[in-house]
């Protein structure tokens, strides 16, 4: 009789203790969770404001590129179809007619880059338009300084991104063509798209007077620290090699 209430009594305390231990799993397990989904959405959150700086930001340096073509170049366009127009000597039918040909010749140009600088107007350009296109005008726009000598060259097809990784690479790309203009005092700039199995990198490199990153991020450069908080929101990894006066590579190694 004592052996069965043994029995019993061990029987109770057993189920009693895998009770509490199932009780434990799953609280422990909706802990885990409910931590997880806070997680997922804090880097959504953190996502969608980088996004929208992002965003902030192409347009900014949007406005500052057209800004710099109505000063620079349509400007200077207006003013010859202007200085044209008052030196149009009538009773020299010859010269008259060739400076109306170069007139209608600078006008069709004007009219061509107003309508450039109205795509770039659109918000969504870089989204439209691809990471590729949008890297070509960042290309055009360092040649156009003739203080630089830039190329852009592609190897394997474009991967298909989508459209905040399009944003994200192509504003990263601004970021990192911004800082070489002021701190590499450098002359030459190569950017390389490659694509090679499930990899697609983004490659920069210039010949200027380098730096240490590690002694850079030791310091606390927020321009190294954004481009590297940028990559990790897309999954993707920085990678720089630069040192004192051997000029700079900034790889963006994006897995597909």
């Amino acid at each position: 009789m004592a052996d069965i209430e043994l029995f019993i009594l061990t029987g109770i305390i057993v189920t009693l203790l895998f009770g509490a231990f199932i009780v434990s799993f799953l609280l422990v397990n909706q802990k885990r969770h409910f931590r997880y989904l806070r997680e997922k959405e804090d880097i959504k959150n953190t996502t969608a404001q980088m996004l929208l700086q992002s965003q902030l930001e192409i347009k900014e340096q949007t406005l500052q590129h057209i800004s710099h073509e109505l000063h620079d170049n349509l400007g200077q366009v207006a003013s010859l179809i202007k200085i044209n127009l008052n030196t149009l000597q009538l009773h020299d039918e010859q010269k008259a007619l060739q400076k109306i040909e170069d007139t209608k010749e600078l006008v069709r140009q004007l009219i061509t880059d107003l309508k450039s600088l109205s795509v770039h107007l659109n918000s969504d350009w870089a989204v439209q338009v691809g990471l590729l296109r949008g890297l070509e005008n960042e290309v055009e726009r360092l040649n156009k300084t003739g203080q630089w000598q830039a190329s852009l060259k592609q190897e394997g097809p474009l991967p298909d991104l989508d459209a905040n990784t399009t944003i994200f690479l192509y504003r990263m790309a601004q970021e990192i063509l911004n800082n070489t203009i002021k701190h590499s005092s450098g002359k030459h700039v190569a950017v390389s798209l490659c694509t090679t199995g499930n990899l697609f990198t983004l490659v920069f490199t210039d010949d200027g007077v380098g730096f240490d990153p590690e002694e850079k991020t030791k310091s606390g450069g927020s321009g190294l620290m954004n481009l590297q908080h940028r990559a990790r929101l897309i999954q993707a990894t920085l990678n720089i090699q630069s040192a004192p006066a051997n000029g700079t590579s900034i790889a963006i190694e994006l897995p597909l």
